[in-house]
């Protein structure tokens, strides 16, 4: 009897050794790996964590940035319309110019950005939308989002991130109600790294008639 007792004492034991083996296959020097990620996908989504942490301030901070790019294309049926700010940083303010082109007309206007706010040297329709140049997005909608497919080359030093499509995160709604998409719209947002100071984020919402791409760049400084 004291045999078999013995036998179930060891069969507790490694029931509970291999439970506790499992438990470590989900975390990661003290850090839970989230369920929708695998272990080398949670780690590799650390290369982004510059741009994570840019888009989640309230008010833009450009210290430490070179520059810094925010595009808007939206087509709908034939027409394609096309507004992209390009801003140099100097200290905690910007400089660059401001471009549109709709259809084959196309203009050009320099401008700065200083408290949030672009400021225009001369009068141009329509004005840069503000809220996407200074759009936040947490952290928690990325988390939320599974992974489609990752990408590192060596040759270009450019590591990407595509998300699965969705719709159902706040942004999405926002960015929706905004452009006035339909209900069958996706929203796919895709993350990039490159030459070493280089993070980008595009979202792309698309319809069967209409697709919006917001494309933010930030340049750091190198060393």
């Amino acid at each position: 009897m004291k045999k078999y007792k013995h036998l179930f004492w060891l069969s507790g034991l490694v029931i509970v050794l291999i439970s506790l083996s499992s438990l470590n296959a989900c975390s990661l020097g003290g850090e839970t790996i989230p369920q929708n990620r695998t272990k080398e996908q949670y780690e590799f989504e650390k290369t982004f964590d510059p741009m994570f942490k840019f888009l989640e301030q309230e008010q833009m901070d450009f210290n430490g940035l070179e520059a810094y790019k925010s595009r808007v294309y939206i087509k709908n049926g034939d027409e394609v319309k096309r507004y992209e700010i390009d801003l140099y940083i100097t200290k905690a303010d910007g400089k660059g110019d401001y471009r549109i082109k709709i259809g084959e007309n196309k203009k050009t206007v320099p401008v700065s950005y200083s408290n949030g706010k672009l400021h225009y040297d001369s009068e141009i329709d329509p004005l840069f939308d503000e809220e996407i140049l200074n759009l936040v997005v947490k952290k928690d909608v990325f988390d939320s989002l599974n992974v489609k497919r990752t990408l590192r080359t060596g040759t270009t030093e450019l590591s990407e991130i595509i998300y699965q499509p969705e719709n159902n995160s706040d942004l999405f709604q926002k960015l929706k109600s905004k452009y006035d998409l339909p209900e069958e719209t996706t929203c796919q947002i895709r993350i990039d790294y490159s030459d070493k100071t280089n993070y980008g984020i595009t979202i792309q919402l698309t319809s069967k008639e209409m697709s919006v791409k917001i494309g933010l760049t930030i340049i750091k400084k190198r060393g």
